[in-house]
């Protein structure tokens, strides 16, 4: 058998398109592919217009084929020759039901009358589609990335690590600690400021405790930020500037140095981060609202205002640091002070990064009003890696008190994503930020107070993850399902062409 698999995002293009829509069906695509090898030739394309060629091509040389689009209904084709599958997750509870902007595939159920059968990452979403399209052949199957992480920890967990460790990354850094909103209430120098800007003007809140306006703490302590950056030894350029830092040698062409914000470091050359106590980790894209990427950050914030030995890492999806720099920098304004440690990181990690970080994290953080999948937070507890989630959506499927503080949410009224009415038709889950702060507090405690249950913890997220998503088990799911298609039929609706 020879699978063909497509995705809208190419290896060449996902630097490029970190945030944009549907930029995870890249990852997706890539954590599958394993797995898919184990049960077939798979042939990767760059374009879809390339499938029936092929399609024709092996079947006229006896194999048996079928084209697996790794992206959602409304974007995968219909009409091709070569009997099709749908690869996707989704994360409502209810599914599109209806056509618009004349495309009928905005209506999934069109699609599932035109394919030949649908691979989802949810039993949730199976379900859905189970009850749309009664007989259509669809299966719940999580990205195999157990196998890519376990090798990260033992099967009988690991205790937590406490001490100093590293993580290197290229690229754009935020560091709570140089924003002169640390823990010793240094604030930035106020020759930058004007005087009815200082922070004493800013009277406070009596509710909350937060200053009633952010005071203006775009300038940095100049001493903490070159104490910072003599001890990384790196260069850096001037704000604003494009020159290089230094004359060079004749002969040799500079690089050109990006205008660096003021409150970032950016560096070229990989950076050892140092990270001390628990470390927190999440990865996400500021653009995608269900992430409440602002309501974990002032949830740690507020949980450790007083303690130095936490720490937030915050992997930033998407291309441009613009998008959310002075949303950030304000919220962590508003926030302070507090001695807990935000590390923001902007830039694209290579794999040995990415598994530097997961090695130095303590735990895992979602608060997202939803999932398809999730799989950073798969990847960490693959590596035995203990989470902070809720248990909605693809996450219930994984999501235990055993390997996680579970998060509470309830269901609100919320629209299909890529609906442009905007009307409410479904729901998402929205966050008890109490009981996120809660977990944190909690979680923490675990890590320095119960060393063994967090072994047992680590422990039981590496079994569970082995169990659920190793290339093994997807391996005999993908088959046994794709077997049981009849990949020579063609449904009846996809011989018009659409």
């Amino acid at each position: 058998m020879i699978i063909l698999v497509c995705s809208k995002i190419s290896q060449a293009s996902i630097h490029a398109s970190l945030g944009k829509p549907e930029y995870s069906y890249y990852f997706l695509l890539k954590e599958f592919l394993p797995a898919l090898e184990r049960v077939a030739q798979v042939v990767v394309l760059d374009s879809v217009a390339d499938v029936d060629r092929l399609y024709h091509q092996y079947t006229e040389a006896g194999e048996v084929v079928v084209f697996l689009s790794v992206s959602p209904p409304h974007q995968t084709p219909v009409g091709l020759d070569c009997p099709t599958l749908c690869l996707f997750a989704w994360e409502f509870d209810s599914l599109p039901d209806q056509p618009w902007d004349g495309e009928p595939r905005n209506d999934w159920r069109y699609v599932f009358r035109h394919i030949a059968g649908a691979i989802c990452t949810s039993r949730e979403t199976q379900q859905l589609v189970e009850r749309a399209a009664p007989g259509f052949p669809v299966a719940a199957i999580p990205a195999p990335v157990w196998n890519h992480y376990a090798h990260l920890t033992e099967a009988d967990g690991h205790l937590p690590l406490l001490d100093a460790r590293y993580f290197s990354f290229t690229g754009y850094l935020i560091d709570s600690a140089i924003l002169g909103l640390s823990a010793d209430g240094l604030v930035p120098e106020t020759e930058h400021l004007a005087p009815e800007n200082t922070p004493q003007n800013y009277p406070e809140r009596a509710d909350h405790g937060l200053p009633r306006r952010a005071p203006n703490f775009w300038a940095l302590s100049k001493k903490r930020y070159q104490e910072w950056r003599n001890e990384l030894a790196l260069p850096r350029a001037p704000r604003g500037s494009t020159e290089p830092l230094s004359q060079p040698d004749a002969g040799v062409v500079a690089p050109v140095q990006p205008a660096v914000p003021a409150g970032v470091l950016f560096t070229e050359t990989p950076l050892n981060l140092q990270v001390t106590g628990v470390v927190y980790t999440t990865l996400l894209n500021p653009a995608d609202s269900r992430k409440n990427w602002t309501e974990i950050l002032a949830a740690f914030c507020w949980a450790f205002k007083d303690d130095a030995e936490a720490t937030m890492v915050v992997k930033m999806t998407h291309y441009d640091l613009e998008y959310y720099r002075i949303v950030l920098i304000t919220l962590l304004s508003r926030l302070s002070p507090f001695k807990c440690r935000v590390l923001v990181v902007h830039g694209f990690l290579e794999e040995g990064q990415y598994q530097e970080l997961i090695k130095a994290t303590s735990y895992y953080v979602n608060a997202s009003s939803g999932e398809g999948l999730c799989l950073p937070l798969m990847e960490f507890l693959s590596a035995g890696c203990p989470a902070l989630a809720p248990t909605h959506t693809a996450m219930a499927d994984y999501i235990q008190d055993s390997l996680a503080f579970t998060v509470d949410c309830s269901r609100e009224p919320f629209c299909w994503p890529h609906d442009p009415s905007g009307i409410y038709v479904t729901h998402r889950h929205r966050l008890n930020w109490a009981s996120l702060v809660a977990a944190f507090r909690e979680s923490f405690r675990v890590a320095r107070e119960e060393p063994e249950r967090y072994r047992a913890m680590s422990k039981s997220a590496y079994a569970q993850l082995q169990g659920f998503a190793s290339q093994d088990q997807v391996a005999r799911q993908l088959s046994g399902f794709i077997q049981a298609l009849d990949s020579t039929r063609v449904p009846d609706e996809q011989q018009g062409k659409a």
